[in-house]
């Protein structure tokens, strides 16, 4: 493992490369996002809390039975087409929140997943060096995975073992990553998942090629409601499960993931240019947050004004 830098200097470099990277692939005055780089769909929701989870996660916007109005941002982390293999994200935005935030607007509380239950490297400073790896073009990218002295081929495994060809983004199940706080008291350690629960599936390929996704999710709509549950994971173990480095999957057999709320996703106009345009203008952020549900770790704390960072410069005027 890399020595740790002060989480100052890498906020401060890695928001100069994804700067330098992001801006490099402006296309129509539009800065794509460095990763979940392009929306297949941004779609309204319903977030209802469950009325009978255990009592310890009964904490922040699980703490009473409540349904709360949702933003969800579907999207591609590298791709532009939708029928190359990639890892899928989701972003989640519930408002009329009630409570004081950590960061960001009041109101307002943002979870941030993807495709896979790991990040491909394990602490800020890998990813840092990944990141300039990929700003030096593609040797430098596969010198960092491949490099003699300091290999990162869990991370490559990981890379290859992420990317999926994907029917429907309502099929697909998503995680958070990395760690949270559970609870403004105690010590409650959780990370977050998103499971598929509708009663429709697709099957096959609709409308293949650069948007089939958003056919997928337009086709399925047509047929039946999409149904999500968000689940948290208990940290059972400290050692097993770290919240110091990212590339860790916590074991569901020791730990399952436990329901706590219901998505549900009615039909809607998806294709609306002006509401995919506002999908891209959009930005979620971990810390947007209660401080029951406080990110935890050194990767969470970049996030932050990283992704802040890049907020404002994608917006910027």
């Amino acid at each position: 493992m890399n020595s740790e830098v002060a989480i100052d200097q890498l906020v401060a470099e890695m928001g100069e490369l994804i700067a330098s990277i992001t801006l490099a692939e402006t296309e129509n005055t539009i800065v794509p996002r460095f990763n979940q780089s392009k929306t297949v769909a941004y779609v309204n929701a319903e977030f209802r809390v469950h009325d009978d989870i255990p009592e310890e996660l009964k904490q922040g916007i699980f703490s009473r039975p409540i349904s709360y109005p949702a933003k969800l941002r579907f999207a591609n982390a590298t791709k532009r087409d939708d029928s190359k293999k990639d890892i899928r994200g989701l972003s989640i935005r519930l408002s009329n929140v009630d409570g004081t935030v950590l960061w960001g607007n009041p109101g307002f509380q943002d979870f941030v997943l993807n495709s896979h239950p790991a990040l491909f490297v394990a602490t800020p400073e890998d990813f840092l060096a990944f990141i300039r790896a990929q700003q030096q073009g593609k040797i430098k990218m596969l010198l960092f995975f491949l490099n003699p002295f300091n290999p990162h081929l869990k991370a490559l495994f990981t890379v290859l073992k992420s990317q999926k060809n994907h029917l429907s983004p309502f099929d697909v199940r998503y995680w958070s990553t990395v760690p949270f706080r559970l609870g403004e008291l105690g010590n409650q350690v959780v990370k977050y998942s998103v499971l598929p629960c509708s009663d429709y599936e697709t099957t096959d390929t609709v409308n293949g090629g650069e948007h089939q996704l958003r056919a997928a999710i337009k086709a399925h709509l047509q047929q039946s409601p999409a149904c999500f549950h968000f689940a948290v994971q208990k940290q059972t173990d400290p050692k097993s499960m770290p919240i110091e480095d990212a590339s860790v999957i916590w074991d569901e057999e020791v730990s399952p993931f436990i329901p706590v709320a219901t998505i549900k996703i009615a039909d809607q106009d998806i294709n609306n240019p002006e509401i995919l345009a506002n999908g891209e203008r959009c930005s979620f952020n971990p810390w947007q947050c209660l401080a029951a549900h406080e990110p935890l770790g050194r990767m969470n704390l970049v996030r932050r004004l990283v992704y802040a960072k890049a907020a404002e410069l994608r917006n910027k005027e």
